[in-house]
């Protein structure tokens, strides 16, 4: 069959699958449905055969009850003396005694309504006036442990109740009276309920109808309390011959019958069951099926659609994609072909991405590597620009600082000598040809230029030194705190308006690295401006943004970042800068821990 079906399209390959699985399906479900039916039907009449045991047991369990205390009256001693005195005084005092101990038999089973003795050799009797009209003694054979009479109503109560009389002949014990000769009855008058207590609670608990019959045929107990009292014409036949589990049809509906006799009381159990309710909840079943089933061809309809076109609609659209990347070239890489199907087109799919994922990194890089020489060829135009405009003579310089500084000793000006001082410390170190420094020689250039500043501002701020001993030594690139202080006092000490305070300091951090701060008190910074400045120092150095910046303002910030990256890498550098304003501005740099002799 599948090398027939091989030469026709996958689409008709697929509906002769789905139609081989679909009659397999169907004959499952029908199969599996009629085997419920069968397992449901042989239940639900287990259930009813065991319901009925377990009344017919309690109802034996209650005569036992009653064959016992039958007995206890009908031979007790003082019981058996009342009967046959025939004195009326001694029967008084006779009636006093036995009357305890019938209160007490009767407390002894539920449903008892009244205790009855009659004598049949005298006059007395007890709970007896007239009884001899509705209690059937006559029927009571000789010689028995208990009869059960037929339902009868007892006058005595109020209103009155259907009962069964249940009554034993007594004897005289002791052959006070010719040889077993009846001296009278013991009756126990019973509530309908007392025989078979647990029907009258089943209404609930299940759809079919139970019947307790009495030794004619006459409901004296069933869940369904309209029936008490009455015969079941339509059923006689089916109750004398007995039956078990025989269907039969009633108001054109059929049902099953099944009826067990009950010794024990004379009378027989009846069972009454619509078949419908032998598949009781097999509907909810049956509409599962049918739900389930088309719900199944649903989804594989669905299922038929899906993998149709996971199979054919893949295949199309990486042919479309193949002939628009050869069409369009290299103008095309930055697009990926993205299919959706069985497992061999994804495999191709995801060769095919990687493919060109590579291609497209590789001309990231290509075009990464030229921008960065590129880059590099600005960067020492720029540093070339920077030098032409420092060549100016030293020597000038120098001989000219030191004239000031001899005019100003000699004319007592001690502010002009000290700045002049101060500045020819600076100009020196940052000229001189060593690129790495000890930062305590840096930490000298920085107070040099702090001498000249507050000098120029009048003690408007003054400063603290925060540094550890142990970096003192360590190297540092040359004016790497310098700019930063000239910034802080340029951009936060200047404009401010009140006395400052500028903070430096160092510590070392795990032996690897140096952290450095600038922290002044002053004017702050505003958010926009503060960000703009992360933002350029987030960029890769030297960005032709960051340049322009870079000529117009915070210099020292800027150029001090690029500084360290370039000669620590891209790890170091300044870690943060925060601002308030109003408040102030922080620093903080990061460069690697280098011993006094590396440089």
């Amino acid at each position: 069959m599948f090398i027939l079906l091989r030469k026709y399209s996958i689409r008709l390959q697929l509906l002769c699958i789905g139609g081989v699985i679909l009659l397999l399906l169907s004959g499952t479900v029908v199969w599996s449905y009629h085997q419920i039916l069968n397992i449901t039907y042989k239940r639900n009449s287990d259930y009813t055969i065991e319901l009925i045991s377990t009344i017919k047991r309690n109802i034996a369990s209650n005569a036992d009850t009653i064959n016992r205390i039958l007995p206890n009256i009908a031979y007790n001693e003082q019981i058996q003396e009342y009967l046959m005195e025939q004195d009326r005084l001694k029967q008084y005092e006779l009636h006093g005694k036995i009357e305890k101990l019938l209160v007490n038999l009767k407390s002894m089973k539920q449903g008892i309504v009244d205790l009855v003795l009659v004598s049949t050799i005298g006059s007395s009797s007890y709970n007896c006036i007239n009884c001899q009209e509705f209690i059937p003694l006559n029927e009571i054979p000789e010689r028995t442990s208990a009869y059960y009479s037929a339902l009868s109503l007892y006058p005595y109560s109020n209103p009155m109740k259907q009962v069964v009389y249940v009554g034993v002949p007594v004897y005289d014990r002791h052959n006070q009276v010719p040889l077993e000769a009846k001296i009278g009855y013991a009756i126990m008058v019973l509530d309908v309920n007392a025989i078979a207590p647990q029907i009258d609670s089943m209404s609930d608990k299940t759809a079919g109808s139970f019947y307790v019959l009495d030794r004619n045929r006459v409901v004296t107990s069933s869940n369904d309390l309209s029936q008490i009292g009455k015969r079941l014409p339509e059923l006689e036949d089916r109750i004398a011959s007995g039956t078990r589990n025989d269907e039969f049809r009633k108001d054109g509906a059929p049902y099953v019958i099944h009826a067990e006799p009950i010794p024990e009381i004379a009378g027989q159990i009846v069972s009454i069951y619509p078949t419908k309710e032998l598949f009781r909840g097999l509907e909810e079943v049956q509409h599962l099926v049918i739900g389930t089933f088309i719900a199944v061809i649903v989804v594989m309809y669905v299922l038929y659609i899906a993998i149709s076109h996971n199979i054919l609609q893949p295949i199309r659209s990486f042919m479309t994609f193949i002939y628009g990347l050869r069409a369009k070239g290299l103008n095309n890489l930055n697009k990926r072909v993205a299919l959706e199907g069985y497992a061999e087109i994804s495999i191709m799919a995801k060769q095919v991405n990687a493919l060109l994922d590579e291609i497209d990194d590789l001309a990231s890089k290509l075009i990464d590597s030229k921008t960065h020489i590129f880059e590099l060829q600005l960067m020492k135009k720029q540093a070339e620009l920077q030098y032409l405009k420092s060549q100016i003579n030293p020597h000038f310089l120098y001989n000219t600082m030191e004239t000031i500084k001899g005019i100003a000793f000699v004319k007592g000006v001690d502010e002009i000598r000290d700045m002049t001082d101060a500045l020819s410390r600076v100009f020196r170190y940052s000229i001189k040809g060593e690129e790495h420094v000890a930062l305590k020689e840096e930490l000298d250039i920085v107070e040099a230029y702090i001498n000249i500043q507050q000098i120029r501002f009048a003690d408007r701020f003054h400063v603290r030194y925060d540094f550890e001993e142990a970096c003192c030594n360590c190297k540092v690139i040359k004016m790497v705190l310098q700019p930063l202080v000239e910034n802080a006092v340029f951009h936060g000490i200047e404009p401010a308006l009140h006395n400052c305070t500028l903070t430096v300091g160092c510590r070392m951090e795990d032996h690897r690295n140096l952290l450095l701060w600038v922290i002044d008190d002053g004017v702050g910074m505003e958010h926009a401006m503060l960000e703009q400045i992360r933002q350029s120092l987030e960029v890769q150095p030297p960005a032709s943004n960051n340049i322009n910046m870079s000529r117009e303002r915070h210099v020292g910030i800027i150029n001090v970042n690029n500084r360290i990256k370039f000669a620590y890498g891209d790890q170091y550098g300044i870690m943060s800068i925060d601002s308030v304003p109003g408040e102030g501005t922080k620093v903080l740099i990061k460069i690697p821990v280098i011993g006094g002799s590396d440089v």
